[in-house]
Formats: structure tokens, C-alpha cells, sequence
């Protein structure tokens, strides 16, 4: 790793011990993560929360959880810390987890039967601003997983705004945008602003999020 390059913080949440060994020993195995903490239970995590420890740059949460709901502590942290980067790590596949998880604030949603590249390539991902699904997902949601949620009067989107969101869906960061529709990188921004203005939102999960519930793609 060379000393330009920020090494990924990330704490998990996960119950099942042989699970998060083996999440951590791929995250460590990576030259720009750090598996720094690994949480078996909420109270725990909480407690690490409300002593003041600096938080990561990403956590990876697993839904079936003792005692709570992953969904309910994705809830929670994002209370306090509506800026940090949340990654569901799980084997629920149903819609409803899926769809309420992205719109409480994950960052991601990914199964734990994914590719291990998948995984670490999502996490660095989400770190450059993309949301990221596992391939099931985003599948189920661009087979009609967004109609699901409220439709409400927004302004249309133009066919690029919408090639660009469903990039995003799909997972890939801006670079990866700029390649696929052979635009420039500044020209991506360009329209992700005007997809912002229009939804009325700060951030690409928001936006990926809102797009979900008003099944704009």
C-alpha cells in the first residue's frame, strides 16, 4: 500500500463467530482495510458508540441479530451518526429487508454468499461514493422492487439521468459511469447534480434510495 493510499477502518456486526473470522481475515488480507473491531452483539456495539470511540469509516451489519433487529441498529447509528458509511452484510434476500434497509440509510446490501471480491469491491465502492448491491439484488429491484414505495409528482428525468441512476443501483462508482456511457467524469457530476436538484436529495444513496420508492427506473 503506498502512503498516499487511506487504509478503510471497518467495524462488523455479526453473530455467527466463524462468519466474522472469516470477514475479517479477508478485509485484513486486503492492503487498504483494517478489520478494527468485530461486534456479536448490539449492546456491544452501542457501548463502543457511547464510550466515544472513533468511528469507522465503514460497518458491516448482519440483520439476524440477538436481542434486535439489524434493521432497527442501522436505525439507531445512523441517529447519532448520519454520516456513516452502513454495509449490510446478510443471507436475507427478501424484498421488504432489502427495501427497508436502503431506505433507513444503508450504504449497501450485500449477501453473504457473494463473491469475496464482490464484497471488498463493494466496500471500496461504497468509500468512493457508489452504492453497492449483490447482483440478486440489484436484479430484484430492477424487476419491479421499487414499486413497492410510494409514487409522488417529481420532475422527469432526462434517458441520460436515468442510465446514470441505474448505474448507481447496479452499484458502479462514477468512473465506472463515465467508461460505460463514454462521458467524461465531470459530465457524470453534471448530471448527478441535476438527479439531486430533482429528487430533492444530497446523496447518491438518497438518491438511489428515492428512485427505489418512487420506481423511477
Amino acid at each position: 500500500m503506498s502512503e498516499d493510499t487511506k487504509t478503510i477502518r471497518i467495524w462488523i456486526l455479526e453473530d455467527h463467530s466463524k462468519f466474522a473470522k472469516q470477514i475479517c481475515r479477508l478485509i485484513d488480507s486486503e492492503d487498504d482495510m483494517a478489520c478494527e473491531k468485530v461486534f456479536t452483539h448490539p449492546d456491544e456495539l452501542n457501548a463502543e458508540i457511547e464510550f466515544g470511540s472513533k468511528l469507522p469509516d465503514l460497518m458491516l451489519f448482519d440483520l439476524g441479530l440477538p436481542g434486535k433487529d439489524g434493521l432497527q441498529v442501522l436505525l439507531e447509528v445512523r441517529a447519532r451518526a448520519p454520516e456513516q458509511k452502513i454495509v449490510i452484510l446478510t443471507s436475507f434476500d427478501d424484498r421488504e429487508r432489502v427495501y427497508r434497509a436502503i431506505c433507513n440509510g444503508a450504504s449497501g446490501y450485500l449477501l453473504k454468499t457473494a463473491d469475496p471480491d464482490d464484497i471488498v469491491n463493494g466496500i471500496r465502492g461504497v468509500m468512493n461514493g457508489s452504492a453497492t448491491l449483490s447482483g440478486p439484488i440489484a436484479s430484484m429491484i430492477l424487476e419491479g422492487f421499487s414499486k413497492l414505495g410510494p409514487v409522488e409528482e417529481t420532475e422527469p428525468l432526462t434517458n441520460r439521468e436515468e442510465e446514470v441512476l441505474r448505474a448507481l443501483v447496479k452499484g458502479h462508482i462514477k468512473k465506472e459511469i463515465a467508461d460505460q456511457l463514454d462521458i467524461s467524469l465531470h459530465t457524470v457530476d453534471m448530471h448527478l447534480r441535476s438527479v439531486y436538484r430533482k429528487l430533492h436529495v444530497c446523496t447518491q444513496t438518497e438518491a438511489v434510495s428515492k428512485a427505489l420508492r418512487k420506481g423511477l427506473i
